[in-house]
């Protein structure tokens, strides 16, 4: 019996051990936040889309030039559904300023273009087997009007400055699944708090 329970104590701490090995390697393997910064910088600087509604015309076009990142480097967390689990989701956040000519225009008008939030996910080190349909990445991009401090999306002392919490009352937002070609998928457009649907009219290279 004692030579049983050792054993067990041993196979325990074997495991332990090879678990541990498993996931540093695989920690290993991910990128450092130099990658995903680079891989931010890609977002097309240019876009013009369209509410898909009949009998409406209209154009919302965006257009920007980098400025000087809020974040020295992007904000990285790793999560995992078990503590037991070697696979994780990584998520990374970045914000960044965009230069003073930079503009959101609905039709015909402009607004200054202040801020580019990303809120990004790379699935390379999840279990893909149990979600096949997963992409590698996922970039979730809002594309700020008016807000000079990019604070948001929670206004700056909020609720003592009072009034609604959220920041930002006029956005272009848009997600990307394939980073290879950047190409802007469930957009739409936050115009004063109202929201509407859009879809992407340019195609060409960023």
């Amino acid at each position: 019996m004692k030579n049983f329970f050792l054993s067990l104590i041993i196979l325990t701490i074997t495991h332990s051990i090879a678990f541990s090995s498993q996931t540093h390697d695989l920690k290993a393997q991910a990128p450092n936040a130099d990658f995903y910064r680079s891989l931010n910088l890609k977002i097309r600087t240019n876009a013009e889309f369209e509410i898909p509604t009949l009998g409406v015309k209209s154009s919302i076009h965006y257009s920007y030039s980098w400025g000087t990142p809020a974040y020295k480097i992007p904000i990285l967390s790793d999560i995992s559904t078990d503590e037991k689990d070697i696979y994780f989701t990584r998520m990374f956040y970045d914000r960044i300023f965009t230069q003073p000519d930079s503009y959101i225009e609905i039709n015909g008008e402009k607004l200054p273009l202040t801020c580019v939030f990303i809120n990004g996910q790379d699935n390379r080190f999840s279990n893909k087997m149990n979600s096949p349909l997963l992409p590698d990445f996922v970039l979730k991009i809002y594309f700020v009007a008016n807000d000079f401090s990019c604070q948001g999306p929670i206004k700056p002392g909020w609720p003592e400055t009072g009034g609604r919490q959220e920041n930002w009352d006029t956005y272009l937002y848009y997600e990307i699944r394939d980073p290879t070609i950047m190409l802007p998928t469930e957009a739409k457009i936050r115009y004063r708090w109202n929201e509407t649907s859009l879809v992407l009219v340019d195609r060409g290279n960023p």
